[in-house]
């Protein structure tokens, strides 16, 4: 199964909100944070049909929110959309539960080493993603 961060608007979305994902550009030194919706993409892409037929959700996603790149997991591997020719992939992942009071020192440590990660708040709780390069 696929699950693909979708970029919301806070307001409009408030009760879809399933996490926050923060990253650091290198480019212009700047902070960036999104609110997500996480969405379960169920058609497999191991044929090329339906491959091509999801580089169209993730191109329609990506105009329609005007973004940059899509964000999506295929098992346990990140993966970076800018373009068919352009996939960054992530094979390492890190999960881990955070507590509340050292949250905002576990998003400024994510940031500094792997420049960027997700949230999410389940029961109560938070969790720290963090996908990177091996």
């Amino acid at each position: 199964m696929i699950k693909v961060f979708i970029p919301e608007i806070k307001r409009r979305y408030n009760k879809k909100i399933l996490a926050r994902g923060f990253w650091y550009s290198k480019d212009n030194k700047k902070t960036y944070y999104d609110y997500l919706n996480v969405k379960e993409y169920t058609q497999s892409i191991a044929d090329n049909y339906y491959l091509g037929l999801f580089y169209d959700y993730l191109d329609t996603i990506k105009t329609s929110r005007n973004q940059e790149c899509i964000f999506f997991v295929n098992g346990n591997v990140g993966n970076v959309y800018y373009s068919r020719d352009k996939i960054e992939i992530l094979p390492g992942r890190i999960y881990k539960e955070v507590r509340k009071q050292d949250l905002r020192k576990a998003i400024k440590k994510g940031l500094m080493v792997y420049n960027g990660l997700t949230i999410y708040q389940e029961n109560k709780r938070y969790y720290i993603e963090i996908f990177k390069t091996i």
